[in-house]
């Protein structure tokens, strides 16, 4: 069972969820049970988020052919694989770093979070001692086939402060993104964000709002935010194969018990052509709101 931190605590008591978010945090071991295990294996692409040297927080996919994860036993899962040197997030993979990873199924709408501390590095990948582990629901993953690789473009990165016009349209498009928090005590996280197209609000070229549509009931990713704002967002265009990473700081807005995120942006990393996995759009999740 979780024990959740007081962020959590707060808001849930806010959203007038907290004994929802007592019996879901049942479903949280930090063991991985052997269904878990085969899922996990069986992906191409994990969503990790971690603390950089810096205290920022950022998001980004690393990706290979199914396999590229092993559970080596119930405790530990060995990644063989990394994220570019230019990657921000490179710079989080170190020993005694916490680390927030999401395996996500679109075809299936599955996913598993499984957050831990990294114990060792390698040259082609690092182990990592799970902490978190637990699956998550269906709600709001579009559903996409994967069609295999295409050829990494290896196009310098675009840095920024702001957004720019087609970065804005990016963000427009999106029915998807994921995001990065971090607590003191509990670690990084790694998250999924999910609507139709338009559900990412962009008020300006530094300012994005998003609502925060009814989930687990657990806010890890809230409760983070209320206790550390920095966080990092990721969004993937499926179609042209474009990868847009940003970090900043975000805040929790109220309207009685309805939560919406308010993200501050402070950088951002741009690469046209930085995710080179195909998938084809197949539907919508039912359970977005209109």
């Amino acid at each position: 069972m979780m024990r959740y931190h007081q962020g959590e605590i707060n808001v849930q008591e806010k959203s007038c969820l907290r004994d929802e978010a007592s019996r879901v945090s049942k479903i949280i071991h930090d063991t991985i049970p052997e269904v878990a295990a085969q899922f996990i294996e069986q992906q191409v692409m994990l969503i990790i988020g971690v603390r950089n040297e810096n205290d920022f927080v950022w998001a980004s996919v690393i990706y290979d052919e199914s396999g590229f994860v092993k559970v080596v036993d119930a405790h530990t899962i060995f990644v063989s694989s990394l994220p570019l040197e230019s990657d921000p997030v490179f710079a989080g993979i170190k020993v005694g770093h916490s680390i927030g990873i999401l395996a996500i199924e679109f075809a299936t709408r599955k996913r598993m979070r499984v957050n831990g501390l990294i114990t060792q590095v390698h040259e082609n990948g690092f182990l990592v001692k799970t902490r978190e582990v637990y699956s998550n629901c269906p709600k709001y993953i579009q559903s996409r086939t994967f069609s295999g690789f295409k050829p990494m473009k290896r196009i310098k990165p675009r840095l920024a402060t702001q957004l720019d016009l087609e970065q804005m349209e990016m963000i427009r498009r999106s029915d998807t993104f994921f995001i990065a928090t971090h607590h003191s005590e509990s670690g990084a996280d790694a998250s999924h964000r999910g609507g139709l197209p338009g559900f990412v609000h962009i008020v300006d070229q530094r300012t994005l709002v998003i609502q925060d549509y009814k989930g687990n009931a657990m806010f890890n990713t809230l409760g983070n935010i209320v206790e550390n704002p920095q966080t990092g967002l990721l969004f993937l265009d499926f179609e042209a194969g474009n990868l847009l990473q940003i970090n900043g700081e975000t805040t929790v807005q109220w309207v009685g018990s309805e939560r919406s995120i308010c993200f501050n942006v402070r950088q951002i990393r741009n690469v046209i052509g930085g995710f080179p996995l195909r998938w084809t759009f197949e539907s919508y999740s039912p359970s977005n709101p209109s």
